[in-house]
């Protein structure tokens, strides 16, 4: 069963000064699965969003439901099913790093599985099991103090420490920002990974639509509180006027194909969105050689 939004609205400190209206009739699937994208500018409402789907925030007015169940229930008796509905939910904040604390990379990722209740054996294998996932070694790295590590492993580290606690889906929050080209690369395919692999539904805000590009199969765009667009990568990218009117810049790949049509070369969107970036620009170089070959063809 999906996560749903019902026109979900919120507002931040009600009746006072600084009432500040963050989402406006919101309404959202996400199918189990999914790679879903979640883009916008600073202040579009999508870290607000975010923070409904387990319940850290209920909604001034509609509705939130994880696998059927309202995360805001209205009889006592609906609460623990309330309760276990946000624990599917696995939030990866912002510079998740930030929250490390333990003295041990085991002990930081065990933390949360033993909160939960869970036995010592049971909390051993989940801490291996999530290093894995992340691709970091057990042995190497259990022992070790988490602020030893160079940012994208510390980024690596606090996600494993949420996957200890098998979440049906994962939301991450901006999970490259502030990551040099290295730990980006390796956190992004640490990322696909999930999804392919493990068939984890990912939730993933971000304003860098390269990265959207890559790795999703949905795509939602918000715009000061107001969900602009949402469909599949086919039906949004090319929608690039739009993208603008939200403070984005179209993924690279889609900004050189508008120059490559202008230019009179036969590529559609359809022929790049079918692929991965790498298999894309392939064939924009395939399509710019035929026309160039084409063109030397007429004048001889």
């Amino acid at each position: 069963m999906p996560i749903e939004l019902k026109d979900i609205s919120y507002t931040y400190m009600p009746g006072t000064p600084y009432e500040r209206k963050a989402l406006r009739h919101v309404s959202l699937t996400i199918a189990d699965g999914t790679f879903v994208a979640i883009a916008g500018h600073t202040g579009s409402g999508k870290s607000t969003l975010l923070q409904h789907l387990n319940g850290l925030l209920t909604p001034t007015t509609g509705q939130v439901f994880v696998d059927g169940v309202d995360l805001s229930p209205k009889q006592r008796s609906e609460k623990l099913a309330a309760l276990a509905a946000r624990r599917s939910v696995g939030m990866v904040f912002q510079y998740a790093e930030n929250q490390l604390f333990e003295e041990t990379i085991y002990e930081d990722i065990a933390f949360g599985p033993r909160n939960f209740g869970c036995g010592e054996a049971e909390i051993d294998q989940r801490v291996r099991a999530a290093m894995a996932l992340v691709n970091l070694d057990f042995e190497t790295y259990k022992d070790r103090s988490p602020f030893q590590l160079s940012g994208g492993q510390m980024r690596r580290v606090a996600l494993a420490g949420v996957l200890a606690l098998q979440p049906k889906y994962l939301v991450l929050d901006e999970p490259t920002a502030g990551l040099d080209p290295k730990g980006r690369k390796a956190l992004l395919q640490v990322i696909r990974e999930l999804h392919k692999n493990a068939g984890t539904t990912i939730i993933f805000v971000s304003h860098n639509m390269d990265d959207i590009f890559a790795l999703a199969d949905e795509v939602v765009v918000m715009k000061q509180g107001e969900l602009l667009l949402s469909g599949t990568p086919a039906e949004v990218f090319p929608q690039t006027e739009r993208i603008a009117e939200a403070g984005l810049r179209p993924p690279q790949l889609m900004a050189l194909l508008s120059r490559v049509q202008a230019a009179g070369v036969a590529l559609s969107a359809e022929d790049l969105l079918s692929r991965t970036p790498a298999e894309a620009a392939r064939a924009i170089g395939r399509a710019l050689a035929e026309a160039q070959k084409g063109g030397r063809n007429r004048a001889e």
